[in-house]
């Protein structure tokens, strides 16, 4: 069997060797006829491009059909001639981004010597493929409005979609975050992004965009929402099609100048919640750019052959990013923590967890720290010397706890610079063959600090970040005749990502008071290290860089035949993914479980994770000793596709495509494979664990080489339909098959980097260990063993592993609609637009104990949590293969650890690359486009969606999935584009006769709007609770605190005993239990909720940024552009990212407060941006 399935590989691969993948230029069909509606025969078709009077030509088929494929998308001049009939010539041709355009022409008797001329407008209905998307032409991409000028934010302006980034990251160089699309109910980052058809992702992030051209050198932006042509592949979402121009027989250029400043904006709503002046604002984006024959005087006239492009700008900007953090008291540091109240004023007490006593279940009885103040002998200097890192609070917020929200930079902002250039030469070789190169490059520096801790020491954020792009192809067409045409493309890309603190590098450790035996054990160099701590701000940051190489080769001819047009390609990548990140190599968390009063059970008034770490005990933390992996993937992708002109009216477009996408490898073998349940140590090193199955086994060494195995059915066959019902109406319909581009969760190196983990208590987190600070890791710093431990590997430790039968997702689109043209240059569109998701990737806990287990330790089935939480003797207590962990220093474990199936590993063992997940996405879309006499273009958008997904597990030990609402389902859309030359001077409908000085005063202007507005996002739902009642509540969006849901909450306790939340009460839920709305269940309670409710919504986004624009004629040739743009034009406020709080043991449970919402997650206010353009 896997012999015929290479064979049958390398069959296609053969076929498909000579012939590209993902065209970016436009295709010319149409149908010759004679005044009767007969076909003209053996007509010569020819199509002149307007810039660069670059022909290509076609023949008529015996139906008198005719294809001319591979014309970059501009303006042409179509002629038709044969001898019996007049010269046919039409003007005015444009022909869009990968578009397929139909163009029927009726031939008049004559002469050739005769001729016809009509001037065309730009077809509104499709009629040749049920493609669905949207195109911005060349003058809506110049003249919308677009924030920081990057082209792949008008995506956010199509049906179907949703961008759910960052409204403040959307700058040219935010690689991550303007990667982060839906389209059509997909899961986010699964779309292609393309360059002149070239290959534009990185797989740094799991898929971000990675070269972000300049607005002005771009000619066209498609997004492709649905293509039912298999040239097309390597997403399960949608494709961003983005072309650049080419130079032409005219000299063009232009230079420009777009900038903001603090006095041009309105005030952050954090800042006026605050009392707080508007934050420091400038925007400075600058360039130039020119175009043209390349001309040699007296050596050579490129005129019609050989063309240019260069584009160059520089980006610098200070972005408001007003920090408002919770930092420690100063009393704090002295174990005071007596003034410690909640929002309501309620205490919050601190219990010494080194108690002596324990009830009859073995449960530490904690006492509170009298007058909640830790004595001065119980404080650990190392502890106290790091919390001094932190800045001094300099604010109080309303409703607020005592100790959050107190320091606050409503004036800092963030700097970036940044540059990118774009070059590329285009040449017509003979009448045959053309060819063009492109090379760009951009590199951007950031600083931005989000801990307050601006220099020195505990230095966090971007300090600095570094993005670095390269990106080059080399393309070539040429035309063996009229009916078969050969194209191969190269392509190149490089995408680099850096950032680390630099106040944080060659920082001495011993200084704090940590062991310099232990110090000089970490890899790395020196570095002040990462301390966290739950409910307030962190200190320091650790370096991360990766880099993606990918290289492409797309060869392609496309052949001619009656009434086909058969193309046939193969899209063939290597992809080089490199890690240089040194990860946490020194880390600490605190949580305040370890001063809370139960154990095992948080809740709101007692415990702080501060008086935790004061103590000496962190709760968690670890030393990795990194590996600095070189992935490398393959993927081939050979396709036919044949777009069959069935008759004058229907058009087929089938095609098949089969995608191989190779799992990664790593150069020097240093992968995992997979755990595998019947594996054994080596019993001769690892004796202790001689009665234990299970580990963990690598690639190589008899296992595959790579970290799974190869899928060979990936076939992927598509049908589209369309249908010219009468000359005004088109019927169009399509289905299709995609296989999603997998993240990176299946590049594991457990065992070749390793983490020596941080053991804070030797009885399962009953007491800690103390003053664990002085001395973290007294065993020392493990370091990788490789594979060289076999099936021993990571004992005593959790760890995720990969499932090598792993199957790429896998997505079926499908549309049906109607297209109409209407009066007035109007098209209207009605869809049915709809998906599903199959074997989404997903993951499950594999190393949890039997459901009859799991019932006699929960509460709700009879059991009780104290059976599981119960100590028995620890097997490997001071076993030599579990040094560095928490099974070698404790001499018990629970009941529950040694029930597991694999007791020599501490947690659930993640199995990831299961396929066990589902999307479920059904819409409608209407779409209304005008584009009148060039003075208006307008483009409409609504749509209908709902979006399901089955993803994740609610009850893993009965198999049950959670399913409900896709975090990104926007049930409502509204969307509106224009492009509007409003009617004012000479030859306009008002002042249409005025002459001079006045008619330059009031002719030229130009007004472009978007406006959007959508549905808000599901909200989270909490876990390990019970919906008693509906607790939606209809939130007041102005309030101070805005509640989403009802946070009357009782809790049950492990002896089964019902209280309300202390903040229920204070809210006012009173005594009466049965008008309560949740109940937090006890330990080992399976999760009964949704990830999401679909009834408790988010706020709803709304979007609106215009732009006017007035264009004087300095001369016959210069022109000068002034432009003032706004973006959120209302200075609406909105947070679509924010969610309402979800931890039912948090005081705040069920809202959100608007004033403490991040800009990341809520946007910029009104923002005005003025803007010079000199072109000529």
């Amino acid at each position: 069997m896997m012999r015929r399935n290479y064979c049958l590989a390398w069959a296609f691969f053969l076929f498909a060797s000579i012939t590209s993948a993902q065209e970016f230029r436009a295709t010319l069909t149409g149908r010759v006829t004679d005044p009767q509606d007969l076909a003209v025969v053996g007509a010569t078709v020819q199509a002149r491009n307007i810039s660069t009077n670059e022909v290509s030509s076609g023949k008529t088929d015996s139906h008198g059909n005719f294809s001319i494929p591979f014309l970059r998308p501009g303006t042409y001049s179509v002629s038709v001639q044969h001898p019996g009939f007049k010269q046919y010539m039409r003007q005015g041709v444009t022909l869009e981004v990968a578009q397929t355009a139909s163009l029927p022409i009726q031939l008049e008797l004559g002469a050739e010597s005769q001729s016809v001329t009509v001037t065309a407008e730009a077809p509104l209905l499709e009629t040749s493929t049920a493609d669905r998307g949207g195109v911005v032409d060349t003058q809506r991409v110049a003249e919308l409005p677009l924030n920081s000028r990057n082209p792949f934010m008008l995506g956010a302006m199509m049906s179907g979609v949703t961008f759910r980034g960052s409204a403040i990251w959307q700058r040219p160089f935010d690689n991550g975050a303007i990667a982060e699309w839906s389209i059509n109910g997909s899961r986010q980052r699964q779309n292609e992004f393309l360059m002149d058809g070239a290959p534009n992702n990185g797989q740094a992030g799991d898929n971000n965009v990675a070269y972000v051209p300049i607005v002005d050198a771009v000619q066209e932006f498609k997004m492709q929402s649905n293509t039912y042509d298999a040239q097309y592949g390597h997403t399960a979402g949608g494709i961003m099609n983005v072309v650049l121009k080419s130079g032409g027989n005219q000299f063009h250029g232009s230079g420009w100048e777009f900038m903001r400043r603090t006095w041009l904006d309105a005030n952050t709503f954090q800042n006026n919640s605050k009392g707080a002046p508007r934050t420091i604002h400038y925007l400075d984006q600058y360039g130039g750019q020119i175009e043209g024959p390349i001309i040699l005087p007296k050596l050579y006239n490129g005129h019609d052959k050989t063309f240019f492009l260069f584009s160059i700008e520089n980006y610098r900007e200070g972005t408001p990013t007003p920090l408002l953090l919770s930092v420690p008291a100063p009393e704090f540091l002295n174990g005071d923590f007596s003034k410690l109240v909640d929002q309501n004023k309620q205490p919050i007490t601190i219990y010494n967890p080194f108690t002596t006593s324990f009830d009859a279940q073995g449960n530490p009885i904690r006492s509170p720290f009298p007058n909640n103040q830790i004595p001065a002998n119980m404080i650990n200097p190392i502890a106290q010397k790091i919390l001094s890192y932190f800045p001094k609070p300099n604010t109080t917020t309303s409703n607020s706890a005592y100790d959050q929200y107190n320091f606050s930079v409503p004036g800092y902002f963030a700097k970036d610079k940044f540059y990118n250039y774009i070059a590329r030469v285009d040449q017509v070789i003979g009448q045959k063959h053309r060819v063009f190169a492109r090379y760009a490059q951009n590199s951007r520096t950031e600083n931005r600090n989000d801990n307050g801790v601006f220099s020195g020491p505990g230095q966090g954020g971007q300090q600095p970040f570094q993005r670095l792009n390269w990106a080059a192809v080399v393309d070539w067409v040429g035309t063996f005749s009229s009916t078969f045409i050969g194209n191969v493309r190269v392509s190149f890309n490089r995408f680099i990502e850096q950032g680390f603190g630099a106040g944080d590098l060659g920082f001495d450790l011993t200084t704090l008071g940590f062991p310099s035996a232990t110090v000089n054990q970490l890899p790395g160099g020196k570095f002040f290290g990462r301390y966290e701590f739950d409910g307030y701000s962190y200190l320091g940051r650790y370096r991360d860089v990766n880099l993606t190489n990918n290289y492409g080769i797309n060869p392609n001819v496309t052949k001619i035949w009656k009434s086909h047009a058969v193309h046939s390609g193969l899209d063939f990548r290597r992809i080089y993914y490199i890690l240089n990140s040194t990860g946490n190599i020194w880390r600490f968390k605190a949580w305040k479980d370890y001063t809370q009063k139960t154990w095992n059970q948080g809740d709101s008034l007692s415990g702080n994770s501060l008086a935790s770490f004061l103590l000496g005990v962190p709760s968690e933390g670890g030393s990795n000793y990194p590996l600095f992996p070189l992935f490398r993937q393959w993927y081939y992708a050979p396709f036919v596709q044949d777009d069959w002109k069935v008759s004058s009216r229907l058009s087929l477009n089938l095609g098949l495509r089969w995608d191989f996408t190779l799992a990664p490898d790593e150069k020097y073998g240093r992968l995992d494979y997979q755990f595998d349940p019947n594996a054994q140590a080596d019993p001769s090193r690892f004796p202790e664990l001689a009665n234990y199955k299970g580990g963990l086994t690598f690639a190589g060494g008899g296992n595959p080489t790579k970290s799974a195995n190869t899928n060979y059915g990936n076939l992927q066959p598509r049908i589209g339909v369309a249908y010219q019902l009468t000359r005004h109406l088109v019927m169009r319909g399509g289905w299709g098959r995609y296989f999603a581009n997998p993240n990176n969760n299946w590049q594991k190196t457990t065992g070749f980097s390793t983490s020596t983990p941080l053991v804070s208590s030797n009885d399962a987190g009953r007491t800690p260990i103390p003053n664990l600070l002085s001395d973290p890791y007294p065993n020392g710093i493990l370091t990788p063993s490789g594979s060289s431990r076999g099936a021993a590997t990571f004992v005593g430790r959790d760890f995720s592993w990969f499932d090598p039968n792993f199957k790429t997702p896998s997505v079926d689109q499908f549309s049906f609609g109607f297209q109409m043209e209407l009066p007035w240059s109007s098209m209207i569109e009605v869809s049915y637009v709809g998906s599903r998701g199959h074997n989404i990737q997903t993951e499950r806990a594999y190393n949890i104990p039997s459901l009859d287990l799991r019932r006699q330790c929960n509460l709700l089935e009879g059991g009780s949590p104290a059976y599981c939480n119960a100590k028995l003797p620890n097997p490997f207590y001071q076993q030599a293969a579990f040094l560095g962990t928490s099974f070698y220093t404790s001499p018990t474990l629970s009941r529950f650890q040694l029930a597991r199936p694999f007791p020599q590993f501490s947690g659930d063992l993640l199995r990831q690359g299961l396929n066990s997940g589902a999307t479920w996405y059904n819409s409608l879309q209407i779409n209304y486009n005008v584009r009148w006499r060039k003075s208006l273009n307008l483009l409409a958008d609504y749509t209908f969606s709902k979006c399901i997904e089955r993803w994740g597990y609610n009850d893993p030990y009965r198999d049950i999935m959670q399913q409900g609402p896709y975090f990104n389902d926007r049930p409502h859309a509204l969307k509106l584009t224009t492009v509007y030359q409003l009617p004012f001077g000479r030859g306009r409908w008002i002042g249409g006769h005025v002459n001079g000085l006045f008619d330059q005063l009031i002719s030229g202007w130009q007004l472009s709007t978007f406006l959007g507005e959508q549905s808000g996002e599901p909200a989270d739902l909490p876990g390990r609770v019970r919906i008693l009642r509906d607790p939606k509540l209809t939130p007041n969006w102005h309030s101070t605190q805005v509640y989403g849901m009802r946070p009357c909450v009782l809790r049950m306790d492990d002896s089964g005993n019902i209280t309300p939340q202390p903040y229920s009460l204070t809210y006012g839920c009173g005594t009466d239990f049965s008008t309560y709305n949740f109940l937090i269940l006890p330990s080992y309670a399976p999760r009964e909720t949704p990830f999401r409710s679909g009834q408790i919504r988010m706020y709803n986004t709304f979007t609106m940024d215009a732009s006017l624009n007035k264009t004087f004629a300095l001369t016959e040739r210069f022109r000068l552009q002034l432009r003032g743009e706004a973006f959120n034009v209302l200075n609406h406020y909105a947070f679509p990212l924010a969610r309402f709080n979800s931890n039912p043991n948090d005081a705040n449970f069920g809202s959100l407060f608007p004033g403490r919402v991040s800009t990341v997650d809520s946007g910029f206010p009104r923002q005005l941006q003025l803007g010079a353009k000199l072109l000529w």
